[in-house]
């Protein structure tokens, strides 16, 4: 549902998300192994570029290191493309709460509290624990990752998100948006 505001900012044409099974906090070597066939399958779409995109979890490695050891891994693994890999800080959650204006477009869902802006607001949504605000603005049932995740994303704004997730600039840099072209720490 982003792929159209990516792509615009990007200039780049974005293939479908291609899912490997392996925890973000698998081996370098492991993660390399199973995004492999993807790379074949990439190539052969006609990609020029893959970008791995990954949760750090609850890792505390830094983010580049382990980025960089996933990349050269991949990278050894498979020479099909050039690889980049992003580090969503922590979860795909971060990200869902970056933009809670995308939240407040949905109010028979989501009730977002002052306490919940004052967490993620401004530049703060990596450093917090993004699944208990998104499931704490919850109004009825339990969060469904699918299903209220593909509702947040349908109103998700990808320039309010950068702005309150460093992880989302990086990857918007990755991806070659030219807001982010020379570096990622700027809002």
């Amino acid at each position: 549902m982003l792929y159209p505001q990516l792509q615009a900012r990007s200039g780049n044409i974005l293939f479908s998300p291609l899912k490997v099974n392996v925890p973000p906090t698998a081996a370098p070597r492991i993660i390399a192994r199973e995004c492999r066939s993807r790379l074949l399958i990439a190539q052969a779409k006609g990609a020029n570029i893959a970008v791995i995109v990954l949760d750090r979890e609850d890792r505390e490695e830094c983010a580049g290191l382990i980025a960089t050891e996933v990349g050269q891994a991949a990278s050894a693994s498979c020479h099909a493309l050039p690889v980049k890999v992003v580090l969503k800080d922590r979860t795909f959650e971060n990200w869902l709460i970056a933009d809670l204006e995308a939240l407040r477009k949905r109010p028979a869902r989501f009730q977002v509290s002052k306490g919940a802006v004052r967490r993620v607001e401004p530049g703060k949504a990596d450093r917090c624990d993004g699944y208990s605000i998104l499931t704490s603005c919850i109004k009825g049932d339990r969060y469904e990752k699918v299903r209220d995740s593909q509702a947040i994303c349908s109103n998700m704004d990808v320039t309010a998100v950068a702005r309150h997730s460093r992880s989302f600039r990086h990857f918007l840099h990755m991806l070659g948006d030219p807001m982010y072209a020379t570096q990622c720490r700027r809002v």
